[in-house]
């Protein structure tokens, strides 16, 4: 056996582990499902968009541009800001690990939420850097504490990262909050503001961090083509910030980092608004429908400003998320993000996968229930 050095970041990393996909449950003998816990839009892409990954099919023979600097030019034209304050990349993962590998040395921390979204802690991690979580309040657990997170700033602490909507909590802090965390933060520290569910918030409190951008504080806006527009598959994101930040990150990112189809596709995005519009609204519906289903069951359930509910259900959670499974019903069980294994995230479906999912659920329940 060949031996080679491995950095020890690496060998002590703990992996994302990503939801359940079709294939785990064929070990169930289920050969279809309905899938309910990566936050996947059930309507699929737009008709546009699939039009546009038809056409980009012709093309894939040939290398992107790098940087595709058409879809930058459509983003920037979109949100009206400069071309050169916008990054691109394969999703905000592609993006958070090419940010935490440009700003952290090793020693160096970042602070984030908990819970929150565990790859930022896994790109942490591997730069050789700490992740520093900061749980939420006692009147707020599962809420950012910006306060908190604040007091958790240091000597070495390079970045503080804000998901907001919260992945999994489904949590939002509002307008005056983020002002106040603004005012305060240091002014030597990146601010990065995930937005991957911005588009699914009609609270007029929400803070859209496009338009703080400019100010005296750093600040890096992350948003994804994953969600609403349902280009998850395709893997495309994009950073909006300081110009001069972006074009060091643009030095040290991979130079085809977006496909073909998925520039085609985000671009087509872009230009379906009535897309948008549809799946919020079917968001709305199906989340405050399975809210008030899984509360009638005896859910403890959290409210959300995005297109999952994040819920604690009173049975135990290993074999219900089993038991679900085995009737193809896939949902997000919470260990991996340092949660008991009660708690769920649950993404919407249509109303008739919805129901269909409260059915299996009550058969299960009964099944474990004493």
């Amino acid at each position: 056996m060949v031996t080679v050095h491995v950095r020890e970041a690496v060998k002590t990393l703990r992996p994302y582990r990503p939801g359940q996909t079709q294939e785990d449950l064929r070990r169930f003998g289920v050969e279809s499902c309905v899938k309910l816990g990566s936050n996947e839009n059930p309507l699929g892409p737009a008709p546009a968009v699939l039009e546009a990954i038809r056409r980009s099919a012709e093309s894939v023979r040939l290398y992107p541009e790098p940087g595709v600097p058409r879809l930058r030019r459509a983003l920037a034209d979109h949100y009206r800001r400069p071309v050169e304050e916008i990054l691109t990349g394969a999703g905000i993962d592609d993006l958070l690990d090419l940010t935490v590998r440009c700003l952290l040395d090793p020693g160096d921390n970042l602070v984030l939420a908990f819970p929150g979204f565990v790859r930022y802690e896994v790109a942490a991690c591997l730069a050789g850097g700490t992740p520093k979580r900061i749980p939420g309040s006692p009147a707020s657990p599962y809420a950012h504490d910006l306060d908190a997170m604040l007091a958790a700033v240091d000597s070495r602490t390079r970045m503080i990262v804000l998901v907001n909507p919260n992945n999994p909590t489904g949590s939002m802090f509002p307008r005056h909050d983020f002002e106040r965390f603004l005012d305060r933060v240091p002014s030597g520290i990146l601010t990065v503001l995930d937005e991957a569910y911005f588009e699914f918030v009609d609270d007029p409190e929400y803070a859209d961090g496009l338009t703080y951008l400019g100010g005296e504080k750093p600040l890096l806006v992350f948003r994804t083509f994953s969600k609403i527009h349902s280009l998850a598959g395709l893997r495309v994101g994009f950073g909006v910030g300081p110009a001069d930040l972006i074009a060091f990150l643009d030095r040290a990112r991979l130079p085809f980092n977006v496909s073909v189809p998925a520039q085609e596709a985000a671009i087509a995005a872009l230009a379906s608004p009535d897309h948008v519009r549809r799946s919020r609204v079917l968001a709305h519906e199906e989340t405050d429908f399975l809210s008030v289903a899984l509360r009638e069951r005896g859910w403890q359930v959290e409210p959300t400003w995005t297109n999952f509910v994040f819920a604690r259900c009173p049975v135990p959670g290993s074999p219900l998320a089993e038991g679900l499974m085995r009737r193809g019903f896939i949902l997000r069980p919470l260990t991996a993000f340092g949660l008991d294994d009660q708690w769920f995230r649950i993404s919407h479906g249509t109303r008739e996968q919805n129901q269909a999912l409260l059915a299996a659920l009550d058969a299960v329940t009964r099944a474990l229930s004493p």
